[in-house]
């Protein structure tokens, strides 16, 4: 019953978000985590749509939660770190991402946000070469991502 419950919950949670109902689906995350503390998809779910709603300590708290629970997780580094960016705390939002990037060297999102520190603290060269390197990321996921479908690219 109790498993459930919070997978309905979860469902209705995660509906609210894509649906941009950000309270409803804080406390509805909020609601699974009461039952489930250790819930990371609520966990990490919570903590971005208090980060859309601009609730950046909150957003702190849920990420840097979620990283004491799985601390190999790039996508958790990367959203705490975006979420320091967002208060300007471009030192710890520069060690996140490194941890990102270290964790999934793969990972384009990381080296997006990061090309966005380089830029605020004065080292374009280094902005320049991560925003290729997500560029480039992105178009072999993307490719690969077709791939699987049946539709080939040429090498020209």
């Amino acid at each position: 019953m109790k498993v459930q419950k919070i997978e309905e919950l979860l469902l209705s949670a995660k509906e609210a978000l894509v649906k941009k109902n950000l309270g409803k689906s804080i406390g509805l995350f909020t609601d699974v985590l009461e039952i489930d503390p250790e819930n990371y998809s609520a966990i990490f779910s919570r903590g971005t749509a208090y980060f859309l709603t601009k609730k950046y300590q909150e957003a702190l708290d849920d990420f840097t939660r979620g990283i004491s629970l799985k601390s190999d997780s790039s996508r958790l580094y990367c959203s705490r770190g975006n979420t320091y960016l967002a208060l300007n705390q471009t030192d710890s939002a520069l060690n996140d991402l490194n941890q990102a990037i270290e964790l999934d060297p793969q990972y384009p999102s990381a080296y997006f946000c990061r090309s966005e520190v380089f830029n605020r603290i004065g080292e374009k060269e280094l902005a320049e070469a991560d925003q290729e390197t997500a560029t480039r990321l992105q178009q072999q996921i993307s490719q690969a991502v077709l791939e699987t479908q049946g539709i080939m690219f040429q090498n020209w």
